[in-house]
């Protein structure tokens, strides 16, 4: 047996539970499941498996090794699905998470045209505003975030350009008065994103950073701009998420002339997955509808 046999018959254990269910699914004996997994402890010198009588219960060390292997075939999968499939249409689950503000502008607009185009594919959204583990959670792309990721196997590409924007009702500055200067923000009510970090720290273009002190920690910006609405503080948003507000004087933007001019917005996705057509056609159709408009 080789040493890929037996590390699926590792998995099997882990994933059985124990040797009983492992054996079932590969079709042989307790015995030689264990001899399999004493093999392959024997192999790396380490101890993957407790052993007692009523349950076998992973290492510190075995588990490493677990999620290691899963990722290492999840990617010989993927690989061998890209080559089979490279010529072939897009099929199965799309599976993409994106802020439910970017979605909204840029990806529903154009769904109906591609889901026409691609009528063999199912696609499941998730609206969200966080950096999930893409490998993990198997999500295939991830649309609609400015910041960036030390992720060696994860590719990213600008999609579009954001302004971040300071902005308060007019009844909240008729109240607390209007900031002048970055440092004025010290004595007004903020409104902040949980998932930002630093989340009381604000950077203007002169490289003066001003430490708020927050009252609020919101997870969905649609909540944050609902509170600023509201009169209750001070929120930084995204220009596309407060461009009908502003327009409609629910808020007023403060400091502009100290904020960045410009956020670069991006997508990402699993490098080795590019080539399976459900992936890589969605983002080509994207990127063509976002290039021109």
């Amino acid at each position: 047996m080789s040493k890929m046999e037996r590390i699926l018959t590792f998995i099997a254990v882990v994933e059985g539970n124990g040797f009983t269910a492992a054996a079932r699914k590969c079709n042989v004996s307790t015995a030689a499941i264990s001899r399999q997994i004493s093999m392959l402890e024997s192999e790396l010198q380490t101890e993957l498996l407790l052993r007692t009588t009523r349950q076998v219960t992973l290492t510190e060390i075995g588990a490493q090794y677990y999620q290691q292997c899963k990722k290492i075939l999840g990617e010989l999968k993927d690989a061998e699905l890209a080559i089979t499939s490279s010529q072939q249409e897009a099929i199965g689950t799309l599976n993409i998470t994106s802020s439910r503000y970017f979605a909204m502008n840029y990806l529903i607009p154009h769904l109906y045209e591609f889901i026409n185009l691609n009528p063999k594919l199912q696609i499941r959204f998730e609206l969200a505003e966080r950096f999930p583990n893409l490998a993990k959670e198997e999500i295939d792309i991830l649309f609609g975030v400015s910041m960036e990721s030390d992720d060696k196997g994860l590719v990213r590409r600008r999609v579009a350009t954001t302004r971040y924007i300071l902005c308060g009702s007019p009844l909240y500055f008729k109240k607390n008065g209007m900031p002048k200067i970055p440092s004025d923000l010290t004595k007004h009510r903020y409104i902040t994103h949980a998932m930002r970090k630093p989340d009381n720290v604000l950077v203007f273009t002169t490289g003066q950073e001003i430490h708020v002190n927050p009252i609020l920690w919101l997870n969905d910006c649609y909540a944050m701009r609902e509170c600023a609405i509201q009169h209750m503080g001070i929120i930084k948003m995204h220009d596309y998420i407060v461009k009908d507000a502003l327009k409609n004087q629910q808020l007023i933007e403060v400091l502009h002339e100290y904020q960045e001019p410009q956020q670069p917005v991006y997508l990402y996705y699993q490098q080795s997955r590019y080539l399976q057509p459900k992936i890589r056609r969605f983002i080509d159709f994207y990127l063509s509808k976002m290039e021109n408009g």
